[in-house]
């Protein structure tokens, strides 16, 4: 079982789990590649959901990778965790550092240099001088940075494709920043945009409320739970290329999974170092039974202090929803709702907090709910 010729280049390692998996390493995605191709040659809008950590970047990475072998320009602007104004002009020209070479690029950053943004030849590094400008004139540049894909597009005869990630931060930015966007993108011809996030019910609600300035903008596309079959196969053919043998222990951790990309690659990186380490798997020999249950306690442990914060600010009708749900009961019945001297109304809302905080997914499919983080039900249930 033991191998003592594991070795591998970082960025060939093929269970790789923290941060975004090269593109070339991504599982089953050739359905929502082809539509995002599709619309982006139609110039069609769309909105991309899936919960954190579920190949979401890897997948927009792999789009950008594919119209870029076609003659576009591809952007990624990363609002994740923008808080103001400064946050989003940061974001924006952060994003665009990339293509100096075209002249709308330039002509922005001189004027973000004029602004008090350091643009240095690696990167911006900005400070937004409230002393060196008015308000007006940050809006200014704001507008000269929504007006970029449009530009260059123009200027280079390239079409641009822009992802927005982490859309849904925009609404914590500044009231109407979803309006002032839409207002100049709207008028946008030869760009195609993504509108990406890991928080699907909020980023629903910026398309679906009348009220909303992006309302029935774009198409929705949401990430479904990697196919189980398909992603045995592949974990096998990567087993293989490490040159290990992990007998049925690869599929069991598989579908314990649950078709969790980032977990699924932890429960495999898991069980490839209990077969390359010396006594790794001690007494397991022949028994995958025992050797996925060595591998879930690594993963439990790996995983406390992530699953420890997850639960600590939530209130106690949230965790007797999610341990009704990990355990495959109705987390709003009136049979629960009896038993905890609580109305069955108080449990939906407990359940609509967890789907926006991202711990669950809504009766999906069908009636049923489903915490997204398998291994959080499999500690639920211990």
């Amino acid at each position: 079982m033991y191998s003592s010729n594991y070795t591998f280049s970082v960025a060939d390692y093929p269970f790789k789990h923290a941060g975004p998996v090269p593109s070339a390493r991504m599982i089953d995605r050739e359905d929502e590649l082809r539509l995002l191709g599709r619309a982006a040659g139609e110039r069609t809008p769309i909105r991309l959901a899936a919960p954190r950590r579920y190949g979401k970047t890897t997948l927009l990475a792999a789009h950008a990778e594919a119209v870029g072998r076609s003659g576009w320009r591809a952007v990624r602007v990363d609002l994740g965790g923008i808080s103001d104004l400064a946050g989003l002009t940061r974001a924006l020209l952060v994003a665009w550092a990339g293509h100096r070479e075209a002249g709308p690029v330039r002509r922005a950053e001189r004027l973000a240099g004029r602004l008090g943004a350091d643009v240095s030849l690696t990167g911006p590094r900005i400070t937004l001088a409230p002393a060196r400008a008015e308000p007006s004139d940050h809006g200014r540049l704001l507008e000269e940075l929504l007006a970029l894909p449009d530009e260059v597009a123009k200027s280079t005869g390239d079409p641009v494709l822009v992802v927005l990630d982490e859309f849904q931060d925009l609404l914590v930015a500044g009231p109407g920043l979803d309006a002032r966007l839409r207002a100049v993108i709207q008028h946008h011809q030869d760009v195609a945009y993504v509108f990406a996030g890991s928080e699907p019910s909020m980023l629903a609600r910026m398309f679906e409320r009348h009220e909303a300035p992006f309302f029935g903008q774009a198409e929705p596309l949401t990430l479904s739970p990697l196919p189980i079959e398909s992603t045995i196969d592949e974990v096998e053919r990567r087993f293989a290329e490490l040159e290990l043998s992990p007998g049925d222990a690869a599929a069991a951790l598989v579908e314990l999974g649950e078709g969790h990309p980032q977990r699924t690659m932890l429960l495999c990186h898991l069980l490839a170092r209990r077969l390359t380490e010396p006594d790794g798997g001690a007494g397991t020999e022949g028994d995958a039974d025992a050797l996925v249950d060595l591998v879930l306690q690594d993963a439990l442990e790996q995983t406390a202090e992530i699953h420890a914060a997850a639960l600590a600010p939530l209130t106690r009708n949230q965790r007797i929803v999610l341990g009704e749900v990990a355990h495959g009961r109705a987390p709003t019945s009136a049979d629960l709702a009896a038993r905890q001297g609580a109305t069955r109304g108080s449990f939906h809302q407990a359940a609509e907090a967890l789907v926006t905080a991202g711990q669950l997914l809504a009766r999906d499919p069908g009636p049923r709910w489903r915490l997204i983080d398998p291994l959080l039900r499999l500690r639920l249930r211990r």
